[in-house]
């Protein structure tokens, strides 16, 4: 992750996890992972193959960049084709035409390939697949583009995952419903909104990649466990210390009371959390309009619910960040501190990323919860029709 690359990485992740976080079919998770991999490194191809257990071979799920000759070429098998990657490992062949870890060199020299950058594709500890970048000519890849792409990877395991254990339990659904002899009931999903980044103006190599380190841990979370509460508590406690604030809190709408309901906060007395939860109407109101604001002076403004409180609380300045799912704001995540605080623009860019991942690990576990539900619910319904 060079320096003239490192802001670019940092969108392009961002991106990818936004893109694998929101989808809902597992072929598209595939193809942009992919795709957006050899964007990134601006290689020719990419591909992603899985383990099939029963043949060992290595099929082919997505690909990018690659002719029908070559994807048809025939098998791989696991055991043959750079197997060191099944063991973990990250591996670089720079002269694929003359490797003996190469199963079609030919096909590969027709292909106009010349080296392969193999990474594994990890989920639960296990390695089930292979991400694989062709470049045309050898290709210098750097420490950092090597953990970017390893991030990208692993991502994409979690997800395959992921997106089974959903699949899993829609199936069971299904049959209970085909059991009893109904149509299964269909939900009509709203298209995640896309949060489009402004471009990132050059700024510290380091700072940026602090982002990506923390993104990629809060993507990673998110599509590690499906424990809403744990992932944001990650975010606020990653928030704090990555901007060096006294606090922060992430607050969801209840549309029945219109209060702003605390889901998870580091730093916050419990004299200030017992003083009330803010309202949606008289609390920074503008945030729940879709708008980052900043308060710089917490005694004098009058969009805060509870100024005196907050003063007395050592806050002196407060930076409110919607945070949207399905195209609706469904809460704030805030950050407290001590001192009249100013953010940049690629700090905003930051938090509206983070915010905007908060939103989908919420929503996403909804979904599973409101299936595992319904799950429940009719097998019991089921039990009982049979008694």
């Amino acid at each position: 992750m060079i320096q003239t690359n490192t802001n670019e990485y940092f969108r392009l992740f961002f991106e990818t996890a936004q893109a694998i976080l929101s989808a809902r079919n597992l072929q598209e998770i595939l193809d942009s992972l992919v795709q957006r991999t050899v964007a990134a490194l601006e290689i020719k191809a990419g591909g992603l193959r899985l383990i099939d257990d029963e043949s060992n071979n290595l099929k082919q799920v997505a690909s990018f960049g690659l002719s029908e000759t070559y994807l048809n070429k025939g098998a791989l098998n696991a055991d043959q084709s750079i197997p060191e990657v099944l063991e973990g490992l990250v591996v670089y062949v720079k002269d694929a035409c003359s490797d003996p870890r190469i199963q079609y060199p030919d096909a590969m020299r027709a292909e106009g390939i010349r080296a392969v950058l193999s990474v594994p594709v990890i989920a639960g500890e296990k390695v089930i697949g292979v991400l694989r970048l062709y470049s045309a000519e050898p290709h210098d890849y750097s420490d950092e583009d090597i953990e970017f792409v390893s991030a990208l990877a692993e991502m994409g395991g979690m997800a395959i995952a992921n997106a089974k254990l959903y699949q899993d339990k829609g199936e069971k659904l299904a049959a209970l419903f085909d059991e009893i002899g109904v149509d299964l009931p269909t939900t009509e999903e709203s298209g995640v909104q896309q949060l489009e980044l402004p471009e990132m103006p050059a700024v510290d190599p380091n700072k940026c990649l602090g982002y990506f380190r923390t993104l990629h841990e809060v993507t990673s979370a998110v599509l590690s466990t499906l424990d809403s509460k744990e992932v944001v508590q990650l975010i606020v406690d990653k928030v704090i210390d990555i901007m060096q604030v006294k606090a922060g809190a992430l607050r969801l709408r209840n549309e029945t009371t219109h209060e702003l309901e605390l889901i998870a906060t580091t730093g916050l007395s419990e004299k200030f959390l017992a003083k009330g939860q803010p309202h949606t109407d008289q609390s920074i109101s503008e945030t729940l309009a879709g708008k980052p604001v900043l308060i710089t002076d917490t005694a004098n403004d009058p969009r805060l619910e509870y100024p005196v409180e907050t003063v007395a609380e050592g806050i002196a300045s407060i930076l409110s960040m919607p945070i949207i799912a399905h195209q609706r704001v469904v809460g704030v995540l805030r950050l407290y501190s001590a001192d009249k605080h100013l953010y940049s623009q690629e700090d905003i860019i930051f938090l509206s990323a983070l915010a905007e991942i908060a939103g989908i690990a919420i929503m996403n576990a909804k979904i599973y919860e409101k299936t595992r539900n319904d799950l429940s619910f009719w097998t019991a319904t089921l039990g009982y029709m049979q008694d």
